[in-house]
């Protein structure tokens, strides 16, 4: 008998302490092994079985020349017996096969999956959730810097307040408002914050992310500046987002990479100024409930952006070609909405198409526009919000007192996305779920397990 490790006996000496609610009530199979039923506490699904054997991860999460799913035999696995074991969370639904083969599912893991991959034979019980946020809704959370950076803090706790502010910003729901205000800053060094370098939105953001966007010219960790004076100033020619004599109207930044970043900090070091922000989720719902063939073009309607930066010596031209809205792979859920009037050329649509799609962007620039979507607060020195630039729009109205200076950092996707996954599997490796279940798991899954096991202790 092997010893036990000691990330395991911390696993078991939790689950002494966790709710005795079984998560796995009872199982079948059809009579062919073709199929599983399994009855949740919530909800009763029923998977193929060959699905079952594909994701299995007994033997590792990668797969070999032989393993590989497009290698194996047409004809399908059939189940030759199915049951349950273990308490509470820490259930395993276990099943033998006619290949010889025996696999112990999670019972965690397979109910979050089960909403992607199985059939719903009870309906889940329906939560509302809000479709973002209108002004008069939005209460922007409010991240102490102190807490972030206070002495003494243990990885573990560092992590806990990391998942904290990221399901804010990045939305661990569509009630999630995407945006945070970062307070109690200690005051700015002036020369590092107008040198880009070494300046609180950087470290914040690294602090959250670990590492921050690399600029193709300007290198890795600087920042950039809208600013009404210095040299910052004449990036304004050819560019609006840097002119700040005019109105920045309500876009997303980088929306002319093919890869936009994805979260976004600005800190505002002097001056003052009218900014705004809008909840995207809000905008495309208004957009939906009073045209829905208009959402339609809108989905679907290619765009092409561009711009031209000559302040970095030769000119860097950029541009991409998208539709406002992208859709998370395989289903009808938002995952970015690319826009930016200052810098769209043209609509990409058939002729047939065009008078309908220009109209539906129309239609969704104006909801953007309107006092009930828009927020405007006053940017003053001090002032830090983190967003995330996916679901959050942002722009300016006018700047009040000058030198006006806002300094501004992003963070990629994939940096995005690889930290929060990084905190979500050590979070449940705690609980003492096999991290090779949790590799293939789709972030969303990744959130909903992590609640899942928190509901049960």
């Amino acid at each position: 008998m092997t010893g036990t490790t000691a990330q395991e006996s911390i696993a078991l000496s939790n689950a002494s302490n966790m709710s005795r609610q079984d998560i796995l009530l009872s199982c079948k199979k059809c009579t062919n092994g073709n199929k599983v039923t399994v009855e949740f506490s919530d909800a009763t699904f029923t998977f193929h079985a060959q699905w079952l054997h594909d994701s299995r991860c007994d033997d590792g999460p990668s797969k070999n020349a032989t393993t590989a799913i497009c290698e194996q035999p047409l004809s399908t696995v059939r189940v030759k017996t199915v049951q349950t074991s273990g308490l509470g969370i820490h259930m395993t639904l276990d099943v033998s096969w006619d290949d010889g083969l025996e696999s112990k599912f999670p019972a965690s893991w397979l109910r979050v999956m089960a909403s992607l991959v199985a059939r719903i034979d009870q309906p889940a019980r329906k939560h509302s959730i809000p479709n973002g946020w209108l002004v008069d809704t939005l209460k922007i959370p409010e991240i102490s810097y102190k807490e972030l950076f206070r002495e003494g803090l243990t990885q573990e706790q560092l992590d806990d307040v990391t998942v904290n502010v990221l399901d804010k910003v990045l939305g661990a729901s569509s009630s999630e408002p995407g945006i945070v205000k970062i307070i109690d800053l200690p005051d700015p060094n002036l020369e590092n914050e107008r040198n880009h370098r070494d300046n609180l939105v950087t470290e914040v953001l690294k602090r959250l992310f670990r590492s921050v966007f690399m600029h193709p010219i300007r290198g890795s960790d600087q920042t950039f500046n809208v600013s009404s004076h210095s040299d910052d100033a004449r990036r304004a020619v050819g560019v609006p987002n840097y002119d700040t004599s005019q109105a920045l109207l309500p876009h997303s930044d980088h929306a002319f990479y093919d890869n936009p970043i994805q979260v976004e900090g600005f800190y505002c070091l002097e001056g003052e100024s009218e900014n705004t922000w809008v909840s995207v989720f809000a905008a495309l719902t208004s957009l939906r409930e009073v045209s829905p063939q208009s959402y339609e073009y809108l989905c679907k309607t290619p765009m092409a952006f561009g711009r031209v930066s000559r302040f970095y010596g030769d000119p860097l031209y950029q541009a991409t070609v998208d539709t406002a809205v992208s859709m998370q792979p395989g289903s009808d859920q938002v995952k970015r909405v690319r826009w930016h009037p200052n810098l769209t050329g043209s609509l990409l649509a058939p002729y047939d198409d065009y008078k309908e799609a220009r109209l539906a962007h129309q239609k969704f620039q104006e909801i953007l526009r309107r006092d009930t979507h828009q927020l405007k607060l006053i940017f003053k020195p001090g002032d830090l919000y983190v967003w995330d630039n996916f679901r959050v729009l942002h722009g300016r109205e006018r700047v009040f007192k000058v030198p006006r200076t806002g300094v501004g950092q992003t963070v990629p996707e994939q940096v995005v996305h690889d930290r929060y996954r990084d905190l979500h599997i050590n979070m449940l490796k705690k609980y003492g779920i096999n991290e090779d279940w949790l590799i293939h798991m789709p972030m969303p899954q990744l959130r909903e397990m992590l609640k899942l096991m928190k509901e049960h202790y």
